[in-house]
């Protein structure tokens, strides 16, 4: 304990200010006055110096437990009016403070659910979960600073915060490192969009008459309005086709209204004939129009003679098909011009979109239209005409033309194909270069990317990192003999990467893959058969990283530099030197890592690989999936296997990694390799190391276990259930926690509910499932048709447990209407289904998935009503084993060695609140739903007395009652509320617990014998003097009274003053302040409330 005046010598503060009485007017400083304590450098620096005292010690305690009870965000415990020199002790110690306050202290527990196949003890002692050795660490090195500063041994300071600094920073970078090289290699996709345009619906509706003219009329104005407003907004073609229409609809409004004039009049005679004139007025002049702008449209694309131009307006008017020639040269212009657009608009997209901050220019290829036969299939044809069900034409088609350009000393100006976007540093060029023969010399002074299908490419890069991607066709993979010139790659200067994009085809072709050595530069295309001979298809110069084609099988050779390697297929690496990133998507892969520290990245996606290393260096294998997943550890042989869960509910083949040749065989026996080392990070942060053991022994296949180094992100704490209703939304948690006890817990939903999915953990063994029930009502009625309906209605699932039922009500709905299938036609069903995603998961780590029971239709229509049936068909077994969480310590209150009120929260709870008591007495409000956990340190090390603890029940929901309080040895249950008491051990002193009922009335719960007493009654809660009477008796039947009973709120008519006593071995009635004054049960009454 510091004093006010020891803290001012060394220049405390409070926020700033210097530090008052009223500051230290408390024997426990609350979090505000910790975070805001600091201290002059200065006058700490001085006063160490100056005071003689030993051991450096005990200023180093008062400083580091300040920082350890400070929030994570506190500021510098060490101030300055001047800024303190970086390196310097004040400064160390400020760093230190700072690895001290986002120490987590509450750690230890980390571990508890973690997979069987987890050494908890090793993982603890290893992983930042041991918070102990860093806590430790961090305290020796405020003691040696301090010691260092007290002698004036600057040299020395700075050699030992520079190892402490340098110590945490080894954990900072090994936490980083598990986040890292997630980013994978990805394609973007391109949005095609549509605009339907259609007038028809204009003249469908237009008729002689009034009913006609009143509909047409309003329409035919709008229009007007809209074509003019339109036309005033464009120009050219546009405002050109938008005054057209708008003249059409005003001459049509104006008809419109003489015919309804007409018709008002009688005039029938009239408004016939004059409808008819009009309509075709206004169809010959939309029909010449239109003539018209096929005309313009065709010569906006190539040149037409006068007489091509008169022809193609007459049959355009007259609806006959135009002068071949002449839509032969149209379809090539438009065909070219569209496809320009169409690259142009494109690339547009990704400079805007995916490509915004990496890419700053896209180049398209060249391109030429050629015309190509096809068929146009006949909806309807006449064979005795001599009609064929197709018809011949001829479209155009986009042929790739050459590219030759030198690009080295930047983009020529004005260079056709160029869509330019924003400039940026490390922005590079975008090359789609398609197909044709073409020879392009790359921006040196940006990174570059090629995309490149057939024919031959002579490509360059620059002296940034590009990369060259084939798209690969299966008319490539089906080449029959080698090119007349192979691709010619060079990548120049940075690391430089080779990929084949695309798929292998479902058909048959000739090769599967390709044959990719980054040592000699080759590459060849590849067939399944290991000892023909490729056909070589490309060159490759300085190049680093690969990827093979998507579904093929490629060999892969690396160089003695760090290559990346990305396999897509069932491939076979040999990586080589160097320290090489090998990422596996494909099903199967086989590596070999050769020397070096080699990273293995292993996608979802992948469901069998082997690796083999030479063991002389580390390497690390990154799992695409959560530690959860992981199954089993094993070795079997000479190598480790690590098994994992794939798909849905484990139903895809499990996923199989081989390490070979981690033992060797030494005289017969298996033996560990030196210098194995491998690390294993999964998708979730956990960093383990497998517990290899040296000599495995005779037994050829066993089980091992691995320690956690690096504590990941731990899934979300569930909700804790003891009792009552879960309603199930969008909003709440999706974990929940059903604790053992005797209460009924159930999950409720409705139709309008979206579907969520979420997890129930049952503190059960799945052998300890009674039974698993469906409930259901169902009622038949007669069907339109003559066919019998049966709809079911408040569907739910039960399953009973020792003592206990777990309820799920509305999970499973049904459809509106009777038209399910039943398996007979006349029988007709409101089909169920599953509305919510449910899934169990029970402490053996056995898990079921919630589905529709199996209902018998035929005997539902025979019996309808409530029904209740005994079946497990709708728990669906999940394959593998599944994590079970219980939940953790999760808040730890504060208690003083006093007399002191604790209030728990009323809210949801996802974990432990630990009570550590300090020998006193505490009252403890409960809150529904919750887990306590009773201890008192010194009692459980024998140097101190226990607590005594106080639980009042009335800021629960529910009401407790005695038949609510249950103990079964170091639980005690009330209620919705588990209460974790502390183990018994010879001669540790024992723990004082009472629990107050909702009415009041006090039971001591005895630890040591494991009953109830009741020693205060609270006479309110009772509603007349016998009720009472007749209480204590059914208490004396079960041996559940104390020596002692004291009645508050009770009258009587003795005379004497003070609190009745009921003695249950003599059953007599007495006042406490006099023992000799007996009390007869009859003069006993209660008050009378006041209304």
């Amino acid at each position: 304990m510091a004093t006010r005046v020891a803290l001012q010598a060394l220049g405390a503060r409070v926020n700033g200010q210097p530090i008052s009485p009223a500051d230290t007017n408390t024997k426990i400083p609350n979090q505000a006055f910790l975070d805001g304590l600091s201290f002059e450098s200065t006058k700490v620096e001085s006063r160490l110096q100056s005071v003689d005292v030993p051991d450096s010690a005990v200023a180093a305690m008062l400083f580091y437990e300040i920082v350890c009870k400070r929030s994570v965000d506190a500021g510098p415990l060490f101030v300055s009016d001047k800024p303190i020199d970086a390196g310097s002790p004040i400064d160390r110690l400020n760093k230190l403070g700072k690895a001290a306050q986002k120490l987590d202290i509450h750690r230890v527990d980390s571990f508890e659910n973690a997979p069987s196949w987890v050494n908890k003890h090793k993982s603890y002692l290893m992983s930042g979960a041991g918070v102990g050795l860093q806590a430790f660490g961090i305290y020796s090195g405020y003691v040696g600073m301090i010691d260092a500063i007290k002698k004036g041994a600057k040299l020395e300071a700075v050699f030992q915060g520079g190892s402490i600094a340098a110590e945490l920073g080894s954990l900072i970078i090994e936490q980083g490192l598990t986040r890292t090289g997630q980013a994978m290699l990805t394609q973007g996709g391109h949005l095609f969009k549509t605009f339907p345009l259609t007038s028809t619906g204009k003249y469908m509706s237009r008729g002689a008459g009034l009913f006609a003219s009143a509909i047409t009329l309003p329409f035919d104005v709008i229009d007007a309005v809209k074509s003019f407003n339109a036309a005033a907004a464009s120009s050219g073609k546009v405002a050109q086709d938008h005054y057209v229409s708008g003249a059409l609809s005003v001459a049509g409004a104006g008809i419109s209204l003489v015919l309804g004039v007409a018709a008002l009049a009688g005039f029938g005679s009239v408004a016939g004939p004059v409808g008819l004139a009009a309509a075709a007025v206004l169809i010959a002049g939309s029909m010449i129009y239109q003539a018209a702008r096929v005309v313009d449209d065709i010569d906006d694309y190539i040149e037409l003679t006068a007489l091509e131009r008169l022809r193609s307006g007459w049959f355009a008017f007259t609806a006959q098909e135009l002068d071949e020639q002449v839509m032969d040269r149209f379809k090539l212009s438009k065909g070219y011009r569209d496809h320009e657009k169409r690259l142009e608009l494109t690339a547009r997209e990704m400079l805007e979109g995916a490509y915004k901050n990496s890419i700053e220019h896209v180049v398209n290829g060249a391109f030429d239209t050629q015309l190509q036969s096809v068929k146009l299939w006949r909806y309807q044809w006449d064979e005795s005409a001599g009609e064929k069900p197709f018809k011949l034409d001829r479209q155009a088609v986009i042929v790739d033309a050459d590219d030759v350009l030198d690009a080295s000393e930047g983009l020529p100006a004005h260079l056709k194909g160029t869509v330019s976007g924003s400039a940026g540093e490390g922005k590079g060029v975008f090359w789609r270069l398609g197909g044709g023969d073409d020879h392009v010399i790359g921006v040196k002074a940006q990174p570059n990317l090629f995309t490149y299908r057939d024919g031959h490419k002579a490509l360059t890069g620059g002296d940034h990192n590009d990369a060259f991607y084939h798209e690969v066709t299966a008319l490539e993979l089906d080449r029959s003999a080698k090119p007349a010139h192979i691709n010619v790659l060079d990548g120049g200067a940075g690391t430089d990467t080779v990929a084949f994009e695309g798929r292998r085809p479902e058909t048959d072709t000739r090769h599967v893959g390709h044959d990719i050595d980054l040592q000699s530069g080759k590459i060849a295309l590849r067939t399944l058969d290991p000892a023909a001979q490729g056909i070589e298809v490309a060159h490759l110069t300085s190049f680093e990283n690969a990827s093979t084609l998507r579904k093929g099988s490629s060999r892969v050779t690396g160089s003695a530099e760090a290559n990346k390697i990305f396999a897509n297929g069932d491939d076979r690496i040999s990586a080589g030197g160097g320290n090489d990133t090998i990422a596996i998507f494909g099903a199967g892969c086989h590596v070999e890592g050769g020397v070096g520290d080699d990273r293995y990245f292993i996608s979802r996606t992948n469901t069998h690989t082997t690796i083999i290393e030479e063991g002389e260096h580390s390497s690390v294998v990154e799992f695409d999936w959560p530690r959860a997943v992981i199954q089993r550890w094993q070795i079997i042989g000479t190598s480790l296997v690590v098994t994992s869960l794939r798909g849905e509910d484990g139903r895809d083949p499990d996923h199989e990694l081989f390490l070979e040749h981690v033992y060797e065989m030494v005289d017969g026996q298996r033996q560990l390799k030196t210098n194995t080392q491998w690390l294993f990070r999964t998708q979730d942060g956990f960093e383990m190391l497998a517990l290899l053991p040296n000599k495995p022994g005779e037994v050829w296949d066993q089980d091992i276990e691995v320690a956690v180094t690096v504590n990941g992100q731990p899934a979300p704490a569930p909700a804790i259930v003891n009792d009552g209703s879960v309603t199930i939304d969008s909003q709440a948690l999706h974990r929940h926690f059903v604790a053992r006890s005797a209460r009924r817990v159930e999950f409720m939903t409705t139709r309008d509910v979206t579907a969520t999915s979420r997890t129930v953990f049952l503190d059960f063994k799945d052998s300890e499932i009674i039974d698993a029930v469906a409930s259901y009502d169902v009622e038949v009625r007669a069907g339109v048709s003559g066919n019998t309906h049966l709809i079911y209605k408040n569907i739910c699932l039960t399953i009973l447990l020792p003592s206990q039922a777990v309820m799920f009500k509305g999970a499973i709905q049904t459809i509106a209407q009777a038209t399910g299938y039943s398996g007979r036609n006349s029988l007709k069903v409101t089909t169920p289904f599953v509305a919510q995603d449910i899934t169990l998961i029970l402490q053996d780590e056995v898990s079921y998935r919630l589905q529709v029971p199996n209902l018998d239709y035929r005997h539902d229509a025979g019996h309808p009503g409530t029904r209740r049936i005994s079946t497990r068909s709708w728990l669906k077994r999940r394959n593998g084993s599944y994590l079970f969480t219980r939940p953790l310590v999760s808040e730890k209150p504060t208690l003083t060695a006093h007399a002191s009120k604790v209030v728990i929260e009323s809210r949801t709870h996802t974990g432990i609140y630990l009570l550590e008591g300090e020998s006193a007495t505490y009252d403890v409000y409960l809150s529904s739903n919750c887990i306590v956990r009773l201890a008192t340190p010194v009692a459980a090390a024998k140097t101190g007395n226990a607590s005594t603890w106080n639980l009042y029940t009335e800021t629960m929901t529910e009401t407790v009652t005695r038949d609510d309080i249950q103990l079964d040895a170091d639980r005690l249950r009330i209620a919705s509320v588990t209460v974790e008491l502390p183990l018994i051990e010879d001669d540790t002193p024992v723990e004082c617990v009472s629990v107050v009922t909702s009415a009041g009335n006090i039971y001591e719960v005895s630890l040591l014998f494991e009953v109830l007493q009741l020693y205060v009654i609270d006479a309110r809660g009772y509603a007349s003097v016998a009720a009472m009477l007749a209480d204590i008796a059914q208490h004396k039947q079960r041996n559940e009274l104390a020596v002692l009973i004291y009645v508050n709120h009770i009258s009587h008519n003795s005379g004497t003053a003070g609190t009745v006593i009921y003695n249950p071995t003599s059953n007599d009635w007495s006042v406490s302040t006099d023992a000799q004054v007996k009390i007869n049960p009859e003069d006993l009454t209660l008050p009378i409330e006041k209304t």
